[in-house]
């Protein structure tokens, strides 16, 4: 892929030189082409008179902008000028003004220095405008440009400079209607434009021979001297030969704006009335630079500091306020146009200036030396260029969505201009970016209390019920930001849940917020829709994770209160485990289970072996809430079996604080893990509520296998059994977590 990332040699030598002066010669004719279409296209009819002045603010906004944006940019090399889409509204402001003069009978002359002012009033402002957005540092904040707005930019820009091409070698205004195309079948042009092909095609064939910054200064000098020959040498008649020539700029009257407010009648009131103008002009260089910054980068494939571009841009503009300029901006062509002719240092960008001043001050006549077809044929080749990169080299080619956006938006600033394809470009990529993310959906992870349990191991007798009843508590992990498109889908894919499942009737939805990021008032909407749908089912919500904003948008939607079944809690296992405890308490099951805990021991160690068999052995204690039964760290010489009440596993964290792991309610086994491999305890048990435990010592355990092997070997069993049971429950989980 061709790409325009620049090659820098490591030294500043002759050579280097050398090829910077012919880049800024080169690209400088190429400005002052510009600056005279520019004049023509802000000054005709009734103010027709004012190309000259105008023609001069534009060369001076050029040479002022052009020195200082490429002595302090960060993409080097890099040019700055009057850009195309800020010239288009400052044409609009000059009839504007020219109109509302004319409506009070003022005379020509007077009509062309209010428009001149104008002008410089709208340079002056956007120079603050900018300044003030890189002194705010606000440039991060706008640079959430779409790659479609930059390839739609870049294509536009890229078919405005081929049809500049023609437009400079006919001096017609070409559109995208095919009628405007005729005039390259005229005899007078078609000549012209035949040799401007042919130039650009020189170009393309130099680049297989040689390195890319020699391509275009080679061309251009034998392109140049040969036609120069053939014209004066084989064209004879004088109109013929000066049809292939730009007009002659003749001398240039230079405009200075506190001189001219201060000799001559202003008309504020009619300033006034054309403020909006005077702020599109802001406007529309604020938003050229932003993408010429933004398309530069792409392009060079380096990224640059967008506030000091802001800042230095917008110093440039008031200075060339002061100065008569021409409000201006870093122009991504002008900086291809630089590059592909070998530029490679900030001198070449001088140089561009060095040259526009020449003409400027000295009265050089471009026109009387460098022919049309040379131009045309340069820009062709350089709009041809940017077209194949923003539609062909393009990452919008990963996607044919991104790529149509692309080439709408590129129709959309040819026909409407560049203010209304860039924001309907943006809304149109917010649009497909809203409609891709819907599609990707919020819900990271479902799973169900059969997959998923809480933090609390329960007896055997409410595992095995809460297993059978798994599938009526859901568990949705929501992440993302949840906005209309896709709380929309969140809503869809639970109503087909819940309809979807008719055996155990789904009784708890729990939704995680936990990894949300927010939501907006359209979501809080749609999730009321859902909460309306599962209180006609009879669906309990249940949230867990919601952060303070998002806890008082749904208090404040009417989710949650005295009237409302669902809940709110801190975390997902909390959530989680109250659902365990009301799937319980619908069948009634009490808090541990209906078995005696000396009935459920015999039960467990196969019904042969009597509690009393082993009671003995053990030692029964009755703990408060609080009491510390083991501590993390210590010996592992016990094993406990919880007859009731509540303990809590904690571990010690890194400061000190305890962080709770699970709870054991009654019927169940605690510590056997370090107990059988003879390692420490790794965390710390302590009751919750008054609890009754009995604990079997290593001892002991050792004295009932020689004493009672029968019963020794059941309680291994027991443990064994109830280890393999935890094991199978934490593979699903992590099978289905996976």
């Amino acid at each position: 892929m061709e790409t325009f990332a620049p090659k820098r040699p490591q030294n500043l030598d002759v050579a280097t030189l050398g090829r910077d002066a012919m880049a800024g010669t080169i690209s400088a004719i190429v400005n002052i082409a510009y600056c005279i279409s520019f004049s023509a296209l802000i000054f005709q009819g009734s103010i027709a008179a004012g190309f000259p002045l105008g023609l001069a603010a534009l060369i001076m906004g050029t040479m002022v902008t052009g020195v200082v944006v490429s002595l302090t940019t960060t993409l080097v090399p890099a040019d700055a000028g009057p850009d195309t889409p800020a010239v288009a509204v400052m044409s609009v402001l000059a009839t504007t003004v020219a109109a509302g003069l004319a409506a009070k009978g003022a005379d020509t002359e007077t009509m062309i220095i209010n428009v001149m002012v104008a002008i410089t009033v709208s340079t002056f402002l956007t120079g603050a405008v900018l300044f003030g957005l890189g002194g705010l540092k606000l440039g991060q904040w706008l640079r959430f440009v779409p790659f479609p707005v930059i390839g739609g930019f870049l294509a536009a820009s890229g078919f405005l400079l081929i049809t500049g091409g023609v437009e400079v070698i006919t001096g017609s205004n070409l559109t995208l209607s095919p009628s405007s195309w005729a005039v390259m079948g005229d005899a007078r042009y078609a000549p012209q434009i035949g040799v401007g092909l042919a130039f650009a095609f020189f170009i393309v064939l130099l680049k297989r021979w040689m390195d890319d910054y020699l391509t275009l200064p080679i061309a251009f000098v034998v392109f140049l001297i040969v036609l120069n020959v053939i014209l004066l040498w084989f064209v004879t008649d004088p109109t013929t030969q000066a049809d292939w020539y730009l007009a002659a700029v003749g001398a240039l009257q230079l405009w200075w704006p506190i001189e001219a407010v201060a000799t001559h009648d202003i008309d504020w009131g009619v300033m006034a009335m054309s403020s909006a103008e005077i702020g599109a002009v802001c406007g529309v260089t604020a938003i050229s630079m932003l993408l010429d910054v933004s398309s530069l980068e792409v392009a060079r494939q380096k990224s640059a500091d967008l506030d000091k571009e802001f800042r230095t841009n917008g110093l440039a503009n008031v200075l060339a306020s002061v100065l008569g300029g021409v409000a201006g901006n870093l122009s991504l062509n002008n900086s291809l146009l630089l590059q592909q002719a070998g530029a490679v240092t900030r001198i070449s960008g001088v140089s561009v200036a060095v040259i526009c001043g020449l003409v400027l001050f000295a009265g050089a006549d471009v026109g009387a030396f460098v022919p049309k077809a040379i131009l045309g044929g340069m820009l062709a080749y350089l709009g041809t260029m940017i077209l194949i990169e923003a539609l062909v080299h393009s990452p919008a080619q990963r996607s044919r969505t991104d790529l149509a956006l692309a080439i709408a938006i590129a129709l959309v600033i040819l026909y409407f201009g560049y203010l209304v394809g860039v924001v309907l470009g943006v809304i149109g990529a917010c649009l497909l970016f809203a409609l891709s993310y819907s599609r990707i959906g919020v819900i990271r992870r479902h799973l169900t209390r059969y997959e998923l349990s809480s933090s609390v191991d329960r007896s055997p007798e409410q595992t095995r019920l809460l297993q059978e009843e798994g599938k009526r508590v859901h568990v949705f992990w929501l992440s993302g930001f949840i906005f209309f498109g896709s709380s929309n889908g969140l809503f869809e894919r639970i109503k087909r849940v819940i309809e979807g499942q008719k055996e155990r009737p789904v009784g708890y939805i729990v939704l995680d917020f936990s990894a949300v990021q927010g939501l907006d008032t359209s979501a809080v909407l749609s999730l009321v829709k859902l909460r309306n749908y599962c209180e006609e089912k009879d669906v309990t919500l249940v949230f867990s994770g919601l952060s303070d904003s998002m806890h008082a948008a749904f208090l404040g939607a009417g989710f949650f209160g005295a009237d409302r079944p669902h809940q709110a809690f801190a975390t997902r296992n909390e959530a989680v485990e109250w659902c365990e405890d009301m799937v319980l308490l619908y069948h009634e099951v009490g808090d541990a289970s209906s078995h005696t805990f000396e009935s459920w021991l015999q039960s467990e160690l196969g019904g042969d072996i009597s509690f009393e068999r082993v009671e003995p052995y053990m030692t029964r204690r009755e703990l408060d809430s609080g009491v510390v039964l083991f501590r993390q760290g210590e010996p592992s010489d016990s094993v406990v079996f919880q007859a009731s009440g509540c303990v809590a596993i904690t571990i010690t964290g890194e400061y000190g604080r305890s962080i709770r792991l699970r709870r054991m309610l009654g019927h169940t086994v605690v510590g056997e893990m370090g107990f059988y491999r003879n390692v420490p305890r790794g965390a710390n048990v302590v009751a919750e509520s008054a609890t009754v435990v009995y604990i079997l010592t290593r001892d002991s355990f050792d004295k009932m296998q020689e004493e009672d092997s029968a019963a020794a070997a059941a309680l291994h069993k027991l443990i064994i059994r109830l280890l393999s049971d935890r094991l199978e429950f934490a593979n699903r989980e992590i099978s289905a977590l996976h």
